[in-house]
């Protein structure tokens, strides 16, 4: 009786594993596609950075980060 509760364990792992290995494969082929999707749309919206031409403002930005850490 023992090897069946022995046997019926080991079973019962295998699936387990198996099932979260087939969803992860699963899930990065996903996230492959989506990174795909992703770069063919750039073309049709892209994505703009908006300039900065005070570097005053970044001078300040970068002052006060110091003074919050401490420095």
């Amino acid at each position: 009786m023992s090897e069946s509760l022995i046997a019926q364990a080991v079973n019962i792992t295998v699936i387990g594993m198996s099932v979260v290995f087939v969803f992860l494969i699963i899930l990065v082929l996903l996230m492959k596609v989506l990174g795909i999707a992703v770069q063919k749309m750039e073309k049709y919206f892209p994505q703009t950075v908006p300039a900065v031409a005070d570097n005053a403002l970044i001078a300040v930005a970068i002052a006060a980060a110091k003074r919050f850490q401490g420095k």
